[in-house]
């Protein structure tokens, strides 16, 4: 702005019209930079003001005197104006070009697309060169042009290997029997269930016992666990007025904590408690001792309670 000020001072069209004017010029370039657009403004219209507003806000003078000083600098044309439009523009000399003003366009859509830009397929020196390796493609061996279709022998036998492994842990028909007779009854009494009315169907806990003993639990285990899970869901579906009328209900939230689990700790009675108490107790004394002597184990605590 410095420069065009300078460079417009030598301008003889300037020097014609008096130092009045001049200012009045700058003024003028400087509400376009202000509030124009692409080096044009239009009063009245978006965000600039009318031209009555800005005659006498910013310069202290009546519309019809700016509108005067607006087609004198516009005869000479030190600035562009039209009356019709009410629309205020740099000069011929500081209009910006065709060029500058596609970059902006271009430049708030997010840029022009790049032309020809040479790439590996598209470079004429690399034409009939081989394509390069990228790094973790994959690299064909020599003597192979096609896919193999089988798994190599070493994979086959990983396979059946573990077949054999989950054969090895599937658990036997008399294990699933005697989990499922043990905690069927307790599933069905869980839930609240009437033997009379539903005539004993526990059917769905076989699935249970099997799923359990596969992953591994103890009957003790699949029995806290599935007790656990009916008692929650049988209160919480009391309260809200819709009881469950079937062990099949159970199956998904069952299966899921079977899958996760979600064993829950044993029931302990007091004097359990007061046993394990005792132990901790010994333990720590054999600690201070400096562990001479046998060590003392919980089952014994435990079985001088049971006796």
């Amino acid at each position: 702005m410095g420069k065009l000020i300078l460079e417009m001072g030598c301008d003889i069209r300037m020097q014609a019209l008096g130092h009045a004017a001049f200012g009045i010029w700058v003024m003028l370039v400087g509400l376009i930079d202000e509030i124009g657009l692409n080096g044009s403004v239009t009063f009245g219209m978006a965000r600039a003001p009318s031209l009555a507003d800005v005659a006498r806000i910013r310069f202290g003078m009546t519309e019809t005197e700016l509108k005067t000083h607006l087609e004198t600098q516009s005869g000479t044309e030190l600035i562009s104006w039209n009356g019709e439009t009410q629309t205020l523009a740099y000069g011929p000399e500081l209009q910006p070009s065709k060029r500058t003003l596609a970059n902006r366009e271009n430049g708030r859509k997010g840029g022009r697309p790049p032309g020809k830009r040479i790439t590996e397929r598209t470079d004429p020196a690399q034409r009939h060169m081989p394509p390069m390796l990228i790094k973790g493609g994959k690299v064909m061996q020599d003597g192979k042009t096609q896919p193999e279709t089988h798994a190599p022998i070493a994979k086959l036998a990983n396979t059946e290997g573990n077949k054999a492994r989950a054969k090895l842990c599937e658990p036997s028909t008399e294990a699933i029997d005697a989990v499922y007779r043990r905690i069927g009854p307790k599933a069905f009494d869980a839930a609240g269930f009437d033997p009379a009315r539903s005539m004993g169907n526990w059917s769905a806990a076989r699935q249970w016992a099997a799923d359990g003993l596969a992953n591994g639990m103890s009957a003790d285990e699949i029995e806290r666990l599935v007790v656990a899970e009916i008692t929650t869901i049988t209160e919480r579906q009391n309260a809200a007025g819709k009881p469950v009328t079937h062990l099949g209900y159970f199956k998904n939230a069952i299966s899921q904590a079977i899958a996760l689990g979600n064993i829950p700790a044993p029931v302990r009675s007091e004097k359990e408690l007061a046993a394990e108490k005792d132990w901790e107790q010994a333990m720590k004394e054999w600690m201070r001792a400096g562990a001479n002597g046998p060590q003392p184990q919980l089952s014994e605590f435990l079985q001088k309670v049971a006796a």
